[in-house]
C-alpha cells in the first residue's frame, strides 16, 4: 500500500469511528446570572465586587453599544457542554462604567434549565 493511500486508510476510518463515539465535553464554567440580579448593585458595585460573585471571567474587553456614550469595560463568561451531535452555549457579558461600576449584563444561552445537563460530571482543561 502506497503512504497515501495509507493516510486516507487511516483518515477514513477515523472518520467513521468519529460517528460511533459518544464523545461529550464541557468548557468553562456556568455561570449563574441570577446572582447579578441578588448579590449586586447596578452603579455601585465594584469589579471586585463581580469577580467575588463570578470568579474570574473567561475574557476581558471593550463594547461600544450605540446607547453608550463611550466604550466600556466588558467581561465575558462563557460556557459550552454537548456530544458531537449537540452542543449548547451560554455567553454572559457582564458591562462596567467608566470607573469601573457594575452597569449590567448581557446573558445568552441554548442550554436547558439547570440541572438538565446530558455533559459529563468530569472536567478536563485545555492546556
Amino acid at each position: 500500500m502506497t503512504r497515501r493511500a495509507g493516510i486516507l486508510f487511516v483518515a477514513l476510518l477515523l472518520s467513521l469511528a468519529a460517528g460511533c463515539l459518544d464523545l461529550r465535553v464541557r468548557v468553562g464554567a456556568r455561570p449563574d446570572e441570577r446572582l447579578l440580579e441578588q448579590r449586586l448593585i447596578m452603579r455601585q458595585s465594584t469589579m471586585d465586587d463581580v469577580r467575588t460573585v463570578l470568579g474570574p471571567p473567561f475574557g476581558t474587553g471593550a463594547s461600544l453599544l450605540p446607547m453608550q456614550g463611550g466604550p466600556r469595560t466588558m467581561w465575558c463568561y462563557y460556557y459550552e457542554e454537548g456530544t458531537l451531535k449537540d452542543d449548547r452555549r451560554t455567553f454572559l457579558f457582564v458591562y462596567f462604567t467608566t470607573d469601573g461600576r457594575y452597569e449590567g449584563y448581557m446573558w445568552m444561552s441554548s442550554l436547558p434549565a439547570a440541572g438538565t445537563s446530558s455533559a459529563p460530571t468530569e472536567t478536563h482543561s485545555a492546556p
